[in-house]
């Protein structure tokens, strides 16, 4: 069975109070199956990090598992503001966590470095802005002023990003962890490759000879992954290109519940305590919305253009 088991059992023997955590999902295919888990196991302290954080880091910050936050930014998209997190920084609850901001392109690029070995990157985005001025938890180390060894012109740099564990979510893996992705990237790949450890979520778990079909689309090669978990509708209620479609009646019910911190915590008792895995997640889905509501989100089958592998 290679590296497949359970998203509970990923995340008890992967996931420490304290961790580092890339949580993929750049718009798409957030890895809401072990989001949830993580809450339901309660972890807490973790520091968490993507570019374009959404609904996904709200919920694990409202929850109280996040003790700091390497961010771009978060929003709830269509919704507005994110409102756990922003209760986190305006009242301090459950807590108020550490902040460190960065651009939506120089925190990829830190991730980048992570995953090539390097041990900076130079960054041109942030020069000149208010993001040079406010500094957290990493302090000094959140970017430095070097001199060009070509032409002395000053360089900002930023550190590297190495994430403790990648979580993400792909629309298929083998076995032993050779996962696949397509749509969207964002900083994914470089954010599971950045990580000393991948667990992979994903729809189907497949051969490795239809890996092996169209290996341009792997992101993420076997040794780097400890974890396989197969959760179709995994990454509900964001979307997954050739799945389903993003859920907008759903975005809009934890838009509304997370106004408040008592609708916030009825959410989470419904939702992910009241559920105890996705099996059940999808059956309770069913029961509030239908199963119409639920074949409507699904995409239908359709061809690209047939690409030729010949010489």
């Amino acid at each position: 069975m290679g590296k497949i088991m359970t998203t509970a059992d990923a995340v008890k023997k992967f996931v420490g109070d304290g961790d580092f955590l890339f949580i993929g999902g750049y718009i798409c295919r957030p890895p809401f199956a072990a989001i949830h888990e993580i809450i339901r196991q309660k972890k807490k302290d973790l520091t968490i990090t993507r570019s374009n954080a959404a609904d996904d880091f709200d919920m694990l910050i409202g929850a109280g598992c996040v003790k700091r936050f390497i961010a771009t930014f978060i929003s709830l998209g269509l919704y507005g503001l994110a409102r756990c997190y922003r209760r986190s920084i305006e009242k301090g609850i459950p807590r108020k966590i550490e902040l460190e901001e960065y651009t939506n392109l120089s925190l990829p690029l830190m991730l980048m470095a992570g995953a090539m070995g390097m041990p900076f990157v130079p960054v041109k985005d942030m020069v000149g802005t208010d993001l040079m001025n406010i500094q957290s938890f990493m302090g000094d180390n959140k970017y430095k002023m070097i001199e060009s060894p070509f032409d002395g012109t000053p360089v900002m740099v930023a550190p590297a990003l190495r994430p403790d564990t990648a979580i993400i979510h792909v629309q298929q893996s083998d076995e032993d962890g050779n996962a696949q992705m397509w749509g969207i990237g964002g900083d994914c790949k470089w954010g599971a490759n950045a990580a000393k450890k991948v667990i992979v979520s994903c729809e189907r778990v497949v051969s490795r000879e239809t890996v092996g079909k169209d290996p341009s689309r792997t992101i993420v090669p076997s040794f780097k992954v400890v974890a396989v978990t197969e959760e179709p509708f995994g990454a509900h209620p964001g979307y997954t290109p050739g799945f389903y479609d993003v859920d907008l009646q759903y975005g809009n019910l934890y838009k509304e519940a997370s106004n408040t911190v008592e609708g916030f915590q009825a959410f989470l008792d419904e939702w992910v305590f009241g559920v105890k895995d996705r099996t059940e997640y999808i059956q309770h889905y069913i029961q509030k919305f239908g199963y119409a509501q639920y074949k409507r989100l699904q995409a239908k089958f359709d061809y690209g253009y047939t690409v030729s592998y010949a010489y």
